[in-house]
């Protein structure tokens, strides 16, 4: 196959930090040249239609885990109006297998690849850091409907459908097998246990109603501008504590920071809170998406809460990096315990995660530190990043990382899968938790503390 080059126009006046999809509601429009030749402008192009950005790679295990599926549900709902437009991440190394590989997987739709891998244009105009990367853009308006897990697995059709207006046909997802393996029981493949009610739904109603809180609009308008103040940071801590004493410490200050909001699909109000916790008597530090409103919200307040569901107002952004997923809010509260932040992390150390995983409230797990690295040496303190190899999921986001002196070292970012070989070969399979150092988050404190005083 011959190299493909692509030729790539953005369509934004924005820096990088601020396209990583700062505003929810809005996708970022391109224009791009395709694998074969055509040109495409998104989303002028799918007018009419109900479109999905697809990011993926050839050597992305759990990419291509979601393919039969994804062409199954593109063959049954193209006629109705559903398109998908793939970004391949495939470097030039790679490249060259890509047009066969989409041959053999059944893939008909246009794909783009301009060979650069993890520094793909697109892949940076999106702020895409893990693959599969997937959003829903309603081509008229270019408003993003969904992303991420809603666009994975047996979410993928019914928010397809919801997003074209179709009634919900309940057809299960295609799901992957290894030739000769056995068809998988329910026996073998246990479903998680379902999360218990959350009591916050309740308190959150009433809460926003004294109109204490940043809306959706004040915080899409401070993530952009934020309302610099001064924050004071506690000392750093040098006594030694058993992992018992730090289970006690994190439990005691773990804060949840999200939205309560009205969702667009169904009209009813929904929360979406993660982690968070104090830097200082009255601010919160967190994950940058975190913060960010999400895709489907219609109209949305910023809450943060501690475990005894005790709703503090949120007064302002303090601070907000994109690229270093870190943000600081200013809260109204009394009796908040401010962590201390350590900026110096040493591979093998002990860590430890209080979080509430997959809304699973109050797991404690310990680790160590796996590894202290950089995704982009350009670009400084914003990149720098931790591995750990305690235990978080969706929904641990933002929730602090400690030390065995209960210092903060870092908060939960992401986590990463990767396998060897794609299905249905079998290949090694490696989880990577990765979390942003304190040592970033004492950074955006600087700033913002610089830009108070001036």
């Amino acid at each position: 196959m011959k190299r493909i080059l692509i030729s790539l126009t953005l369509l934004t006046t924005s820096c990088f930090a601020q396209s990583a999809i700062s505003d929810a509601d809005k996708a970022q429009s391109f224009e791009a040249i395709t694998t074969a030749g055509a040109k495409v402008n998104f989303p002028a192009d799918y007018k009419g239609k109900v479109v999905m950005l697809d990011f993926w790679a050839t050597w992305c295990g759990p990419c291509i885990g979601e393919l039969p599926n994804l062409t199954k549900v593109h063959a049954d709902l193209q006629p109705k109006g559903f398109e998908v437009l793939g970004i391949s991440l495939d470097s030039e190394r790679t490249q060259d297998k890509l047009a066969q590989f989409i041959k053999d997987k059944g893939m008909a739709w246009p794909q783009i690849c301009d060979g650069k891998g993890w520094e793909a244009e697109l892949g940076k105009l999106y702020g895409v850091r893990a693959i599969p990367a997937c959003f829903l853009v309603d081509g008229t308006t270019g408003k993003l409907l969904a992303k991420g897990t809603e666009l994975r697995g047996a979410s993928l059709r019914p928010t397809v459908e919801k997003a074209l207006g179709l009634p919900l046909s309940g057809i299960a997802p295609v799901a992957v097998a290894r030739p000769g393996a056995p068809a998988p029981s329910k026996a073998a493949v246990p479903a998680a246990p379902p999360a218990p009610p959350d009591p916050l739904l309740e308190f959150a109603d009433k809460a926003v109603k004294t109109g204490q809180f940043l809306d959706h609009t004040a915080v899409k308008e401070q993530l952009r501008q934020p309302k610099a103040g001064p924050v004071a940071l506690a000392s750093e801590s040098t006594q030694s504590k058993s992992s018992r004493d730090i289970a006690r410490v994190a439990q005691a200050a773990h804060l949840r920071a999200g939205w309560y909001y009205r969702c667009t699909r169904c009209d009813k109000m929904h929360l979406s809170m993660a982690g968070a916790y104090a830097v200082a008597p009255d601010v919160v530090a967190t994950a940058n998406h975190v913060v960010d409103p999400p895709a489907t919200l219609k109209e949305g307040w910023l809450i943060v809460a501690n475990a005894d569901n005790e709703i503090f107002s949120t007064t302002a952004i303090l601070g907000s990096d994109a690229k270093a997923d870190a943000a600081l809010v200013r809260v109204i509260a009394g009796g908040l315990r401010p962590l201390p932040l350590r900026a110096e992390v040493d591979l093998g150390e002990p860590a430890y995660c209080f979080s509430d995983p997959l809304k699973h409230r109050g797991y404690f797990s310990a680790g160590i530190v796996n590894r202290l690295y950089s995704t982009d040496s350009t670009e400084g303190s914003s990149s720098q990043r931790l591995n750990v190899s305690t235990d978080w999921a969706q929904g641990s986001s933002g929730s602090a990382v400690f030390d065995e002196y209960g210092n903060v070292i870092g908060h939960v970012a992401r986590i990463q899968t990767f396998n060897s070989n794609p299905p249905p070969s079998t290949g090694t399979t490696l989880v990577l938790h990765e979390a942003i150092p304190a040592k970033t988050v004492l950074n955006l404190v600087k700033r913002t503390n610089e830009a108070a005083a001036r």
